[in-house]
């Protein structure tokens, strides 16, 4: 780890903010690339406290020069490139969903493969949105080989994401980890499509009841074990373009559902019955055997309550807001 820079983009976002939030416990030199100059996610995931040196670089990657001078002018050895456009977004607006996340992204392997070997390690990531609804796989789990067929505009380009970093690997040695989460949870999850798990922990820990507006079976990680595991994987030293699914733990909705209510029982939690359009459940063997000890899925009545603990933390604090 020893003369580590690192560049994060998306570093508004809620996994960004978590990324952020480690690599500074570590006390690595980090960069956090934004087109936002929102600090509000890091300093939710920090308590309020101040960022810990983070240097904050506002610019957007859909400028080619911009994302080269992020790199160059500041030394950076690893890229974490988590900058995207979700799902509604995407739906609402496909033009600019296509310029942040299809050209943004080739715009960061651009500039990695002219930083003459100077960036050692970039992890990006894809999405379980990849992937089709769960009827297209036996038990509706898929592994890191299954059959890509995204049914969103957001699944489409980082299908792109995926082809355009194996051809910088086969053609210039561009080595890249792509890794596809499912449905992300913890302080910062305020947007995308499956962000209502979250939502309702925080009206939760309002003491309000909520609603969540999918169904079915998912695979679930921590925000805070999803910036882990891509951490870990920028710092792999690979020449090929790998991809694998992120692990984490299977649940219904219901049991989402539950554990909210058991831990903070005067509060109602329903949900719909009908499934995203994605895998029902994911196999993310491969990658945890590829970073063995450097990631881990925590337990959900875990991870639902310490969300919880931490939004109630937060609001005592004047820090955040529920929508009422």
């Amino acid at each position: 780890m020893e003369n580590e820079r690192f560049l994060v983009t998306g570093a508004a976002g809620c996994i960004g903010a978590w990324t952020l939030a480690r690599l500074a416990s570590e006390g690595v030199e980090t960069f956090a690339l934004d087109l936002s100059e929102d600090n509000r996610r890091l300093s939710l995931v920090l308590g309020g406290e101040e960022s810990h040196g983070v240097r904050r670089l506002v610019g957007d990657i859909r400028d080619p020069g911009t994302v080269s001078s992020a790199i160059r002018q500041n030394q950076i050895t690893h890229v974490v490139h988590l900058a995207a456009l979700q799902v509604p977004f995407c739906q609402a607006d496909p033009v600019a969903g296509s310029e942040v996340n299809v050209t943004g992204t080739i715009n960061i392997l651009e500039a990695v493969r002219r930083s003459d070997g100077a960036v050692r390690g970039l992890s990006y990531a894809s999405s379980i949105a990849v992937f089709g609804g769960p009827d297209l796989y036996p038990d509706g789990r898929v592994t890191d080989d299954s059959p890509l067929a995204p049914a969103t505009l957001y699944g489409a380009y980082k299908q792109c994401n995926e082809a355009t970093a194996r051809v910088y690997a086969a053609d210039w040695g561009v080595g890249s980890v792509g890794l596809r989460p499912a449905v992300v949870y913890g302080v910062g999850r305020d947007q995308g499509l499956t962000s209502d798990p979250t939502k309702a922990m925080l009206a939760a820990a309002a003491g309000e009841s909520a609603h969540i507006a999918f169904g079915g079976t998912s695979t679930f990680h921590h925000a805070d074990d999803v910036a882990a595991a891509f951490i870990a994987a920028a710092r792999l030293s690979t020449a090929g373009a790998r991809v694998h699914n992120v692990g984490g733990v299977d649940a219904p909705i219901a049991e989402i559902a539950g554990l909210i209510e058991s831990t903070v029982p005067n509060v109602s939690i329903t949900h719909d019955d009908g499934a995203l359009p994605i895998p029902a459940t994911v196999d993310g063997s491969h990658l945890d055997s590829l970073l063995n000890s450097a990631v881990s899925h925590r337990p959900l009545d875990d991870g639902v309550a310490d969300t919880i603990e931490s939004f109630q933390r937060l609001i005592s604090a004047g820090l955040i807001r529920t929508s009422n």
